[in-house]
């Protein structure tokens, strides 16, 4: 039990990480990205290749680290001048590539049968590092938040227009969240990578970005910690149906499914009854008279 429960914690930790780093675009940006599980397949692969290369682990993190941020501009800048249907289109389209790419690649991605990649000495470092990796998310996404930078991205996020009235320039501001968004990410890829021990293709699909994003929707765009509720509800209502499957005398590829349904009923129930989610962001209210 104390094992699972470590598992639990751990996985949690790292899709908490994933659900920050979409927050900061969506949430806080305004940014519609369909393909946030890219920088994740990054950073995960890059821990992969840098194993099979012979290379110490911090060098496949390193790639990681760097190659997530150019990835990242590389799909911002061309739809710069587009709008936010087609930043969500190309960024979901990012995402396949990259995947598919990764699938028929044998021999440098391992294709269909992925990668082994070196475990963590056990399970408590796993934990550890984990969760260290969620209290610098959190606490660089609080400050994000709180910064006059932030306050511009939610300017951003209601009106570009104003925005660019105000001498910013959307584009750089945009492009900077997105690139620090991606290099948490892709961190917290690599630490995916090295939890669980392999990384394939199956591992980094739609799916996967459907799942962050209903951790956000739940938790509340633009709001850190309820971003970060929205991932354990949704991550702790995953790993319950493993007990479920043992209770009910029903195929294991029947409950998977049936987790996949529930989370689009979340999804439709929150976008109906409480849009703004379970912890709404907060609203800064300023008094005319005093200002």
């Amino acid at each position: 039990m104390i094992d699972f429960a470590i598992y639990s914690v751990t996985v949690i930790a790292i899709w908490s990480v994933l659900a920050l780093s979409l927050n900061l675009q969506f949430g806080m940006t305004g940014l519609v990205n369909f393909g946030q599980i890219l920088p994740f397949a990054i950073g995960s692969y890059a821990a992969g290749i840098g194993a099979s290369l012979g290379y110490p682990w911090w060098v496949g993190a390193t790639a990681a680290l760097i190659f997530a941020p150019l990835f990242s501009l590389a799909v911002i800048l061309p739809a710069q001048r587009l709008s936010q249907d087609y930043w969500a289109l190309i960024t979901l389209g990012a995402a396949e590539i990259f995947r598919l790419t990764m699938l028929n690649t044998p021999s440098f991605a391992g294709g269909a049968d992925g990668l082994n990649v070196p475990r963590f000495g056990d399970s408590l470092t796993a934990l550890y590092v984990s969760l260290g990796l969620l209290a610098v998310s959190f606490f660089f996404a609080e400050r994000v938040s709180r910064s006059p930078f932030g306050r511009m991205l939610r300017v951003l996020r209601e009106d570009e227009v104003l925005a660019s009235t105000l001498g910013r320039n959307p584009i750089r501001y945009q492009a900077s969240i997105s690139a620090a968004a991606w290099i948490m990410a892709a961190a917290a890829g690599v630490a995916y990578g090295h939890f669980s021990g392999y990384v394939a293709p199956t591992s980094f699909t739609v799916t996967e970005t459907f799942i962050i994003w209903t951790a956000v929707i739940l938790g509340g765009p633009g709001r850190n910690i309820g971003v970060v509720c929205g991932a354990i509800i949704i991550q702790l209502l995953g790993v319950s149906s493993r007990f479920v499957a043992q209770w009910v005398d029903l195929p294991s590829d029947l409950i998977a499914n049936l987790r996949l349904a529930s989370f689009g009923l979340i999804l439709v129930v929150m976008f109906i009854y409480r849009p703004q989610g379970l912890i709404p962001e907060a609203r800064e209210v300023h008094d005319a008279e005093r200002d």
